[in-house]
């Protein structure tokens, strides 16, 4: 079976898989937590107690003296688009996972493009860590749906991971109006606050950070090789040694921490999966918790 071959068996089963988990339910509960996307703005009003600090403008607060935040009427057409990693390290599978993290990265992705069809959303794609970049503007319809998924499944896993700072900008020119940006990637690029602070700003971001349980804690081998996906430079290394391997789990939990406090200090709501885990469960309770986040 050649490669074409495998991709199309593989975009078959996370159309199947999607469809199952795009229930009538969850397609509402997604439209819920996002049905104060797509906002034109309308006027401004004095700020109260459980609105989002994201809305104020501080402008018209300095120069009043009071808090007041922007007020926004929803569009009727919102626009979603998938920002995905593929760079090589988005291309690992543990041996004890069924995906590569891109594969589970374009199961979510079919799950949320269903999702916005289903609601009438139009849905784009943007393919980073490749080269040439990916663009495909978003439309309406479910073959977006299968195309997304293939693309996403085709990409060359020779590409390094972009700074955050070139996936920002590269977001912000092809998408000039504001729109829903799930941004899925391991993060595994250097922690950017401004760069993500930029993005947030222009549009609505979602991170989704993807890991395999294999990366973050190394198990006891012995004597083995290692390939970076990226650079394909081999290392060796013995992981029967508990401070090796207790060394990469405290560098770990230290880049992940760092992306958080950005994550929180920017009041940005994040999707944090695994491979081996369900991500429904975790999406459900996304959608929850943002649809009590829209001004009044």
């Amino acid at each position: 079976m050649d490669k074409a071959q495998q991709i199309m068996q593989k975009v078959r089963r996370i159309e199947l898989q999607a469809r199952k988990m795009t229930t009538a339910t969850f397609a509402g509960q997604y439209r819920s937590g996002f049905r104060g996307q797509g906002l034109e703005f309308d006027d401004f009003r004095e700020y109260m107690p459980g609105d989002e600090p994201r809305f104020i403008d501080w402008k018209v607060t300095a120069r009043t003296g009071t808090p007041y935040v922007r007020k926004f009427h929803e569009e009727r057409e919102q626009a979603l688009l998938l920002a995905v990693d593929v760079s090589g390290s988005m291309h690992y599978a543990g041996a004890n996972s069924a995906d590569t993290k891109l594969e589970y990265a374009a199961t979510l992705a079919a799950v949320l493009t269903y999702s916005a069809v289903l609601n009438g959303d139009k849905v784009g794609l943007l393919l980073f860590g490749c080269e040439p970049t990916f663009y495909l503007p978003p439309v309406k319809g479910m073959k977006q749906c299968l195309r997304i998924v293939r693309e996403i499944l085709s990409a060359s896993p020779s590409g390094m991971d972009k700074s955050i700072a070139t996936v920002s900008d590269l977001v912000l020119q092809t998408q000039r109006k504001r729109s829903i940006v799930f941004l899925l990637s391991d993060f595994l690029q250097e922690p950017d606050k401004g760069a993500i602070g930029k993005l947030n700003f222009r549009h609505e971001l979602i991170p989704v950070r993807i890991h395999d349980r294999a990366e973050l804690e190394l198990p006891d081998a012995g004597r083995i090789t290692f390939r970076d996906p990226e650079s394909n430079i081999l290392m060796q290394g013995n992981l029967a040694d508990s401070a090796l391997r207790s060394a990469h789990a405290k560098a770990m939990k230290a880049h992940l921490t760092e992306w958080e406090r950005i994550f929180t200090q920017l009041g940005i709501d994040i999707l944090d999966t695994r491979t081996a885990e369900d991500f429904i469960p975790h999406l459900r309770k996304l959608f929850n918790r943002r649809s009590r986040l829209f001004v009044r």
